[in-house]
C-alpha cells in the first residue's frame, strides 16, 4: 500500500517506540503514570460489587505493563510507589496501611521476576507472579486482623474469600496485560 502525502506509514510509526528499555526520565514518568492511572480507574469504577480485589484487574495489568515496559529490576515497584502517592495526593482513605496496599505487589512481582526472569517468556508466570502478588494485599489485612484486631470489610466472609478473588482478578488483569503486550510485540516485529 502506498503511503500518501503527509502520513506516516504504520511501520514507521510505531517503529519510533521502543516498548522496553531502561530506566529514564521518559521511562519513569511512563511508569508514574501507570500508578497514576492504577488510582484514577478504581476511584472512578467505585462500584459497590462485594467481590474483594476486583480492581485487581486493572491494576495487576497495569503493574505487569510497567514490569514488562522496563528493564529496570525495580520497575512495578516504582509503578506501585507512584499509586501509592497518588492515593494520597487525591485522598483515596483505605486506612493507615493505603501506602503498602500499592507498593507491596510492586514488589513482590519484582522479585519474584528477579528470581526466575527466564520464566518471563512463558505465557502464565507474569501473570500466576501477579496473582501471588496481589494476593498480597489480603494477607496483610490478615496479618492486622490477627495481630492488631484492625477491621476490614473484604474479610467479614473469613479470610478464603478475599484470598481466592484477590488470586482470581490479579490473574485475569495480568494474563490481558501479559496478551496484550504480546500481540504488541509481535505488530511491531512486522
Amino acid at each position: 500500500m502506498a503511503v500518501t502525502a503527509g502520513r506516516s506509514s504504520q511501520r514507521k510509526l510505531f517503529g519510533a517506540i521502543d516498548l522496553v528499555g531502561p530506566l529514564s526520565v521518559g521511562r519513569a514518568l511512563f511508569l508514574a503514570s501507570l500508578g497514576l492511572g492504577i488510582v484514577l480507574l478504581e476511584q472512578a469504577f467505585r462500584w459497590p460489587l462485594q467481590l474483594p480485589g476486583h480492581h485487581g484487574l486493572e491494576a495487576m495489568a497495569l503493574l505487569v505493563v510497567g514490569r514488562l515496559s522496563c528493564t529496570s529490576p525495580w520497575s512495578a515497584t516504582l509503578v506501585g510507589a507512584s499509586a501509592a502517592t497518588a492515593a494520597v495526593l487525591f485522598g483515596a482513605d483505605h486506612g493507615p496501611l493505603m501506602p503498602l496496599f500499592y507498593v507491596l505487589p510492586g514488589i513482590v512481582l519484582d522479585l519474584g521476576y528477579r528470581l526466575h526472569p527466564r520464566f518471563g517468556r512463558l505465557l502464565l508466570f507474569l501473570p500466576a507472579l501477579a496473582a501471588l502478588a496481589f494476593t498480597a494485599k489480603p494477607v496483610v489485612r490478615i496479618l492486622a486482623n490477627q495481630l492488631f484486631g484492625m477491621q476490614f470489610g473484604s474479610l467479614r466472609f473469613g479470610p478464603v474469600y478475599p484470598v481466592l478473588t484477590h488470586l482470581l482478578f490479579g490473574f485475569a488483569g495480568a494474563l490481558a496485560a501479559v496478551l496484550v503486550w504480546r500481540a504488541t510485540q509481535r505488530r511491531l516485529s512486522r
